[in-house]
């Protein structure tokens, strides 16, 4: 990727802009860089002038004072300065201020190395400072994104941009310690070659521009192999993530030959684009060093020519040639650095993807979105005082709509759905598996947003309500029991921070928890490990249970709360759902009839829509859908 194309790129302008809060860092780098120029040209001069000297003192016997010159330089038609003259009377006058040089040699190349150690750790700081930052927005970008978007990712694909992609940015930035030496030497060095001979730094310049083009051809292969192991890396991370999750699966299938062979196939594509990447990225370095032997063999012969002549000294012809070798070692950095840049250039595009999320609230509106500056709410409204009136009104909603693309709409899974349920009533949901009741549910939560039609509490449109606000006022146990790798304690009290532990204790009690509980050795600071993976279901199911009890919302919903425990169990913790679901507006979706028959009013939904509404009693008596379920499960 030329100049040109890099800054018309929209990415690359982006990347750029993300380390403006840096410049001040960066800046202070460039310094350093100027400073250990200066210290190496310092030396190399010295070099040179000393080599100078010594053929003026080469076998001479002192007879008369021998003046020996420093730093002089004269140019003709530009400027001239003749530098620091010093008269030698004898050898040992001579040898002292050899040896005084040599210290001042020694001493700009101890500089040099404290310089050379601030740049980098500026450089490397930079790095750490930017990757924490970004870590953090990735994070919040996707705990704040709409669940929509989030369930067309794969998990291993989000997992690859927060960590390997950062990571990749982190790296180019420590690099870009040795880039800014390598920028700011080149310049620095070829001012002096051109102000010394234009001659010779000509031909030193013919190569540059072949060296750019191979930089640039180069670096577009690195670029494209970089993206195919990008993806390829997503795939892997994706498919560890599921292996992990269906270990059981894997093993009651014996199937693991055929995931390690899958495994297998997904790890050699990403080693044949690595090797493609590599193969690309170690072709540059000799070739810019054969370049840059090229150089130094055509510049060493006219210079050669050139101290016959008499127009350069020895001393000068050998820091030429020193200085042309060390002009092309820091633009093989540039090369190096460039096939770094175009894999932080991927990198930073995947990055981008997931920042431009967006929060849930601002697909519609922008109620509960954080402004980007203060990180505070945009005001919307406080649910206070809830009664609990719980309204649908034509609710409609389908999991995807691309009207960009100009696609047919998806087919609801919500059709135009109607209903209220009064403060303090219990409304159960039936209905056949994929008929719509969780999504209802997740309407109510603002999960995703509906796509036409209102819901409303207490007469308050939810899209109007803030996230916060509305989701502290509901308690939820779904369906998919989550816990998280933590103690029991830490658990039950995850919804309510500022819990006693006699409040969590309570809340373990009434679902009939707090007896398992004390039977572990460690009780409630038992470790449950990830995902409560040392628990069994009905165990875990309790606790999320206890978690909902101890949160005392005014509106409850249970997505198949009971699911996971067995008949006895289930009767145990009946009563203390009872008790919980009075004075409070409750959601009950559930297949088993024993909870759901003393609902106020339960709703049969098919396909999206209600079919029917009543007491069990009068569903019964409709002789519908209901009853059909019923006889099912007496059956």
């Amino acid at each position: 990727m030329d100049k040109e194309t890099l800054t018309k790129n929209p990415i690359f302008k982006r990347f750029v802009r993300y380390h403006t809060p840096y410049t001040g860092s960066i800046l202070l780098a460039v310094a350093f860089a100027l400073v250990i120029a200066v210290c190496e040209f310092g030396a190399l001069r010295i070099f040179i002038d000393t080599v100078d000297a010594l053929k003026v003192v080469d076998g001479n016997r002192f007879d008369e004072p021998v003046s020996i010159r420093y730093f002089q330089f004269q140019q003709d038609g530009m400027f001239a300065f003749n530098g620091f003259e010093i008269a030698l009377t004898d050898a040992n006058d001579a040898l002292k201020v050899f040896l005084w040089f040599l210290t001042g040699m020694l001493g700009l190349v101890f500089i040099k190395g404290f310089f050379v150690y601030g740049n980098d750790y500026v450089m490397a700081r930079v790095g750490h400072k930017l990757a924490f930052r970004l870590r953090n927005a990735l994070y919040q970008c996707v705990v704040s994104a709409p669940l929509g978007i989030l369930r067309e990712e794969r998990t291993g694909d989000l997992m690859t941009r927060i960590t390997d992609d950062v990571r990749v940015w982190q790296t180019l930035l420590a690099a870009m310690a040795n880039i800014i030496r390598a920028v700011v030497l080149v310049p620095f060095f070829l001012s002096v070659m051109l102000i010394k001979s234009f001659k010779l730094t000509f031909f030193v310049l013919l190569i540059l521009p072949l060296v750019a083009y191979l930089i640039t051809t180069i670096g577009r292969r690195i670029r494209r192999a970089s993206i195919d192991i990008q993806q390829q890396s997503a795939g892997i991370y994706s498919q560890l993530k599921e292996t992990l999750t269906g270990i059981k699966i894997i093993k009651s299938f014996t199937s693991e030959n055929a995931e390690a062979e899958r495994f297998r196939s997904t790890n050699w594509s990403q080693y044949c684009s690595a090797i493609r990447r590599a193969r690309f990225a170690a072709l540059l370095p000799p070739t810019i060093e054969w370049l840059g032997a090229l150089g130094l063999a055509t510049v060493f012969g006219l210079a050669c020519f050139e101290v016959i002549t008499g127009q350069l000294s020895i001393g000068w012809f050998i820091g030429y040639i020193a200085m042309v070798a060390w002009m092309f070692k820091p633009i093989k950095t540039i090369g190096n650095v460039n096939s770094a840049l175009q894999q932080c250039l991927v990198s930073a595009e995947r990055i981008f993807y997931l920042l431009d999320f967006g929060a849930e609230a601002t697909k519609q509106n922008r109620v509960g979105e954080r402004d980007p500056l203060t990180e505070k709410s945009i005001d919307g409204i406080e649910l206070q005082n809830i009664h609990g009136a719980v309204t649908f009104q034509n609710v409609t909603f389908a999991y995807s709509q691309d009207t960009e693309n100009q696609q047919p709409p998806a087919k609801p899974v919500i059709d135009n759905v109607t209903f209220e349920a009064k403060p303090g009533e219990v409304v159960a949901l039936v209905g056949p598996s994929g008929s719509g009741k969780t999504t209802l549910l997740n309407l109510l939560l603002r999960f995703y947003e509906v796509n036409s039609g209102k819901i409303l509490i207490d007469g308050v449109s939810i899209s109007e309500v803030k996230l916060e606000s509305l989701r502290q006022s509901i308690a939820l146990v779904p369906q998919d029991t989550f816990l998280f790798d933590g103690t029991i304690l830490e658990n039950i009290g995850y919804g309510c921070p500022g819990a006693t532990d006699a409040a969590i204790i309570a809340a373990a009690q009434k679902a009939n928890a707090h007896e398992f509980i004390t039977k572990i050795p460690k009780g409630y600071a038992t470790p449950i490990g990830e995902a409560g993976v040392k628990l069994s279901g009905g165990e875990q199911q309790r606790l999320s249970i206890a978690r909902a009890l101890l949160k005392d919302a005014p509106i409850l919903v249970l997505d198949e709360a009971t699911s996971s425990l067995d008949t006895q169990s289930e009767a145990l913790i009946q009563e203390s759902l009872t008790n919980l679901m009075q004075g409070r507006t409750s959601f009950i979706i559930a297949h088993r009839l024993s909870t759901v028959v003393r609902a106020d009013k339960i709703l049969v939904i098919k396909d999206g829509e209600i079919l029917e509404t009543g007491t069990h009693q009068t569903l019964l008596a409709k002789g519908g859908l209901y009853k059909k379920f019923c006889e099912m499960q007496l059956s």
